[in-house]
C-alpha cells in the first residue's frame, strides 16, 4: 500500500499549478525561483495562501507538499484522499473502461480475458489516435508515427475497484495563454487523441444503433469523418462480443490543465446486442475501403484501347482476400503494350497500385510497376 509520504513526493509542481491555475487561485509571485505564493480569496477572513515548492529534489519537499495539501483540503472542504487523485490527475486525461460479463467477477479475471482486454484498450486508443491523425476507413499495417507516439506516452494506473476496469492516463500539455483568441487554436496531439476516441465511440455506437434499426451501413460509411474506423469497431466489439464479456461502460475525466470543449462526452455504455452490428460495420469498411501498394498479379483477359500508341484499359483477373477476381487496370502507352504482350502470349502480368472496390467491381489506380513473368513466376526478359 502507498504511503501518505510516498504520495506526496510522487506530486509534480506542474500538476499542483495547473489544477491551482483552473480553481480560481492567483499566482502572486510574478517571478519564482524556489517557491510559487497562490492566494484564493475566502471573505472576511482573509485568503487561502499556498506556497508551492517548485523543485522536488529539496530536503524537505515532502513536508512541503504536505503543507500544500493542508491548506488545499481546508480550502476545498474535500478529503485528502481526493484533493490527492486531483492534483495527480490534473494534467492527464483518464480514460475508465468498465468491462462486465459472465466472466469478470469483481475485480478479477481468466488470465486470457485479462490479456485480451488490455490488447483491445490498445487497439482502441491506436484507432483514435490514428483518427486524430488522419480520418480513414481502415488503418492497415503502417500506423502514422504521430499515433504510435502517442501510445508510447500513455499509461495504465493501477487497477480500480469494480468489476474489471482498464485506467489509463494520457498526458496532456497545459494551456500556457489564457486570451480569448488562444482558445481557437488547435489542441496538442494527446488531445485530439482523447477526444477522438470519446467522439468515434459515441458516434460508433449511434452508427450501430441506426444500423439495427434499418439504415444499412450507411451510419458506419458515413461516420468516418467523425473517426469511426473499421480497427475502432472491431475493438469495440471486442469488449461486448456476447461471452465472457457483455458490457462496455466508457468513462472520459478531462485534465483540469486544458479543459474539454463543451458538450464533448463524458461516459457511453455499449451492450452485447451492439456485437454483431459493430463487427458487420467493420467488415464493410474494409471491404470498400481502398488498398494502397496493393499487389495484382493475374491473367490479362480483356484489353480495351481505341488507340493503343496512347495506352488503355486492361482487366486482369487475379487473387483478392483468396478469391479470383477480375480487376479493371488504366494503363499508360508503355504498360499497356506488355499487357498485350502478355494477352498474345499468355503469360502472367504483375502490377502494383491502389487497388479500390466500387459494389462487386474492382479498380487498381496510381499503377506501377508492370512486369511480365514467366513460367517460374519470375520477371521475364
Amino acid at each position: 500500500m502507498t504511503t501518505l509520504t510516498e504520495q506526496l513526493r510522487a506530486v509534480e509542481p506542474r500538476q499542483v499549478a495547473a489544477w491551482l491555475r483552473t480553481r480560481g487561485w492567483t499566482l502572486v509571485t510574478p517571478d519564482p525561483e524556489r517557491v510559487a505564493v497562490y492566494e484564493k480569496p475566502t471573505g472576511d477572513e482573509g485568503p487561502f495562501v499556498v506556497e508551492l515548492p517548485l523543485d522536488p529534489s529539496f530536503r524537505d519537499y515532502t513536508r512541503r507538499m504536505g503543507e500544500v495539501l493542508q491548506v488545499l483540503v481546508a480550502a476545498s472542504g474535500q478529503p485528502a484522499t481526493w484533493v490527492l487523485t486531483e492534483l495527480r490527475a490534473s494534467t492527464f486525461d483518464v480514460v475508465r473502461l468498465r468491462a462486465t460479463g459472465p466472466g469478470v467477477g469483481a475485480g478479477l479475471v481468466p488470465v486470457e480475458l485479462g490479456t485480451r482486454l488490455f490488447s483491445l484498450t490498445r487497439e482502441l486508443l491506436l484507432a483514435a489516435a490514428c483518427a486524430a491523425h488522419e480520418t480513414r476507413p481502415v488503418y492497415r499495417t503502417r500506423k502514422p508515427a504521430e499515433a504510435v507516439e502517442f501510445l508510447r506516452r500513455v499509461k495504465l494506473a493501477a487497477p480500480e475497484a469494480g468489476s474489471f476496469i482498464v485506467t489509463v492516463h494520457a498526458p496532456v500539455p497545459p494551456v500556457l495563454q489564457t486570451t480569448l483568441a488562444d482558445e481557437t487554436e488547435e489542441p496538442p496531439f494527446e488531445r485530439r487523441s482523447t477526444l477522438m476516441l470519446a467522439r468515434s465511440a459515441s458516434a460508433a455506437r449511434e452508427a450501430a444503433q441506426r444500423a439495427g434499426l434499418g439504415e444499412g451501413a450507411d451510419p458506419f460509411v458515413n461516420g468516418t469523418a467523425q473517426g469511426i474506423s473499421a480497427n475502432l469497431l472491431e475493438a469495440l466489439s471486442g469488449f461486448v462480443d456476447g461471452q465472457d464479456a457483455t458490457g462496455l461502460d466508457l468513462s472520459f475525466a478531462w485534465a483540469s490543465s486544458r479543459p474539454a470543449p463543451a458538450g464533448t462526452p463524458t461516459a457511453l455504455h455499449l451492450g452485447s446486442d451492439l456485437a454483431p452490428i459493430l463487427q458487420e460495420g467493420a467488415r464493410v469498411l474494409r471491404a470498400r475501403a481502398p488498398r494502397p501498394d496493393f499487389e495484382l498479379e493475374g491473367i490479362v483477359v480483356r484489353l480495351d484501347s481505341e488507340a493503343p500508341d496512347a495506352g488503355g484499359q486492361v482487366v486482369v483477373t487475379g487473387q483478392i482476400d483468396g478469391q479470383p477476381r477480375k480487376v479493371k487496370v488504366p494503363m499508360g502507352p508503355e504498360d499497356y503494350a506488355l499487357a498485350l504482350r502478355a494477352h498474345e502470349g499468355q503469360q502472367f502480368l504483375r502490377c502494383e497500385g491502389e487497388l479500390v472496390r466500387q459494389g462487386r467491381r474492382y479498380h487498381l489506380e496510381r499503377v506501377r510497376h508492370v512486369t511480365l513473368l514467366d513460367d517460374d513466376g519470375d520477371t521475364a526478359d
